[in-house]
């Protein structure tokens, strides 16, 4: 053997891209995993591990650190063993080594199955199967049959322990058939652009397909970035495709420049306010939809598991989303709020008490405000499904759920918000002293990975008490957000930064505020004057009460609600008539 030594895994780099395998072996330092990366790594392993218990018989191959005593142990089993599944098989030819995921034997020869996490076959698996077959039937190794084996989701799993049924096998004998003369090569050609000098090949699809590259990072640090317009045709909410594909090829890129035959009402709308650079709330109407609900007002959101591995009864996998954590915000009595929350993270299934927990929280009156309630009462039908003596109890929490997007989307745009009506779009431009940034929890993905890990066996008691912080911190201020969204809306005060200077606006009246007399760095607060100048005076007045409020304890108000702070001092006598929101907040804080 010559050159470089290659494996199934090496070849697929290769295949993906040669300068990715010559990146991968001469400057290894240079890669980059991402999370989403490392999270599919751990899925693989879990699903993996399903195949090997479905053969109980199997003998594994270890000897991770030593392939050599794993292609001699690999011998020995199949010479002492000829009846037994293997796993992790390991051979070698030309340099070229393969794992196999279960070598199966049967009276025509062995099924080599390759064990995937997704749900049906792509064409690179047909590739990662013909490299393991070529090797193998090198090696004198008689096969049956080669066969990819993935996830089926519509395996229901009853709980008990029997896995029988989550992997579909496929044979691919046909097409194995046809590559088996093309591997050779492959090989050839990998060993060669390794033996050379750093592949120059421009970036392309292949830097995402099938796999986002690690070297991404690497490949671009040079690139020049691409003058972007600052209002791409990406903002213009549900715009077709073929639509926007029409408007590159007749030269349009920025979207405030496209003519108007093209777009919609909502697109229109988006259009002007990018092109004014102000926001645009349709205060009448907002406030109106606003006040009219009643308290106390409920603030719900849930975060929720989809496993590779169904871990609880009457799961699929992929398919069933498992709630395991609420957040509700209560505004019994206008802006006062109490919070409640459940989070299910001993391992067992959590639907049960999440449910029950639910029920004991919002059994009452008053509207249950969610952000895109398709999510929220699909969990809550799916729940009242699958527990009938609770569907009564949990059919009535959705008959009483309010969306809060759509009257957003109806009624509220700023140009920061590109497009999206999500929370975390909407959030930044009505609340930017709440900010997921710096959370160890800051999305969806990332909730769903630390309750994956939380509940793993192998995962330390201090790292899953860190994460169960990180979830609870996520989805309080997920809604906290709400809240702050539901009483702009109505009304509330709404904090902008301006290039030069410092602006608040009221019901849409702006008002100019000297920076010299914005409330001190060690504050956090935002102020709220009837008229355009504000004193010294005003100022100490609300570090006093910004200080007192600090000091409260976390019971009284949340740690999350105490960056909240909004002010009024004039007396209340003086306050404009229509200030309702700024008036409720200054009898809930200030006084």
């Amino acid at each position: 053997m010559a050159g470089y030594g290659l494996s199934k895994s090496r070849i697929t780099a290769w295949r993906q891209c040669p300068k990715r395998l010559w990146l991968q072996i001469h400057h290894r330092e240079l890669l980059e995993i991402s999370d989403q990366a490392e999270r599919a790594f751990q899925i693989g392993y879990e699903v993996g591990e399903v195949a090997q218990r479905l053969c109980p018989d199997g003998i594994l191959i270890g000897d991770d650190d030593n392939l050599t005593a794993a292609i001699e142990a690999t011998r020995a089993a199949i010479a002492a063993h000829p009846d037994r599944p293997i796993f992790e098989a390991t051979f070698q030819h030309d340099g070229l080594l393969v794992r196999v995921d279960v070598l199966l034997p049967t009276p025509d020869g062995y099924r080599l199955t390759e064990v995937k996490s997704s749900t049906e076959v792509k064409p690179y698996h047909v590739d990662d199967c013909a490299v393991q077959a070529w090797v193998l039937l090198k090696n004198g190794i008689p096969l049956a049959s080669v066969e990819l084996a993935h996830v089926d989701t519509s395996f229901v799993y009853q709980g008990d322990g029997n896995y029988h049924g989550l992997l579909k096998s496929v044979r691919l004998d046909e097409e194995i058939s046809q590559l088996l003369g093309v591997v050779p090569g492959w090989v050839e050609q990998a060993r060669k652009d390794l033996s050379g000098d750093e592949p120059a090949i421009a970036m392309g699809t292949q830097c995402d397909d099938p796999y986002e590259c690690p070297f991404k990072a690497y490949c671009t640090r040079n690139m020049p970035l691409p003058e972007a317009p600052k209002y791409p045709l990406d903002i213009l909410h549900r715009m077709g495709a073929k639509t926007k594909e029409e408007l590159h090829s007749r030269g349009y890129q920025d979207a405030r420049n496209v003519p108007l035959r093209y777009l919609n009402e909502t697109q229109r709308w988006i259009q002007r306010v990018s092109k004014s650079g102000k926001p645009s709330l349709d205060v009448g109407t907002a406030q109106k939809v606003m006040s009219a609900l009643p308290y106390p007002r409920y603030y719900l959101d849930f975060e929720t598991i989809t496993l590779a591995v169904p871990r609880w009864a009457e799961t699929r996998p992929y398919v069933t989303q498992v709630p395991f954590q609420w957040s509700c915000h209560i505004e019994y009595a206008p802006g006062r709020l109490r919070h409640e929350m459940f989070l299910g993270v001993t391992g067992n299934d959590p639907r049960r008490p999440f449910a029950e927990s639910l029920i004991q929280v919002l059994n009452g009156k008053g509207p249950v405000i969610v952000y895109n309630q398709s999510f929220e009462k699909s969990r809550i039908t799916e729940l009242a499904n699958l527990f009938p003596d609770l569907a009564h109890a949990l059919s009535r929490i959705n008959e009483r759920v309010v969306d809060l997007l759509p009257i957003t989307r109806r009624n509220y745009y700023h140009p920061d918000m590109m497009g999206s009506w999500s929370i975390k779009a909407v959030l930044p431009t009505i609340a930017p002293d709440l900010g997921y940034a710096n959370l160890v929890v800051g999305n969806g993905g990332d909730a769903q990975a630390a309750y994956r890990e939380i509940i793993h066996p192998e995962t330390s008691g201090e790292h899953a008490q860190i994460l169960t912080e990180g979830l609870r911190e996520y989805c309080t201020l997920d809604t906290l957000a709400m809240a702050r969204l539901a009483w702009f809306l109505e009304g509330s005060i709404h904090f902008c930064e301006y290039d030069t200077g410092t602006s608040y606006m009221i019901y849409g009246r702006e008002i100019r505020v000297p920076d010299e007399l914005i409330v001190r760095r060690n504050v956090r607060a935002m102020v709220v004057v009837s008229g355009d100048t504000i004193s010294e005076e005003d100022v100490r007045k609300v570090e006093r009460v910004a200080q007192s409020i600090t000091q409260q304890s976390r019971t009284e108000i949340e740690l999350a609600h105490r960056r909240l702070f909004f002010f009024n001092w004039m007396m209340a006598s003086k306050l404009p008539a229509q200030s309702g929101a700024a008036q409720k907040i200054w009898n809930a804080y200030g006084n």
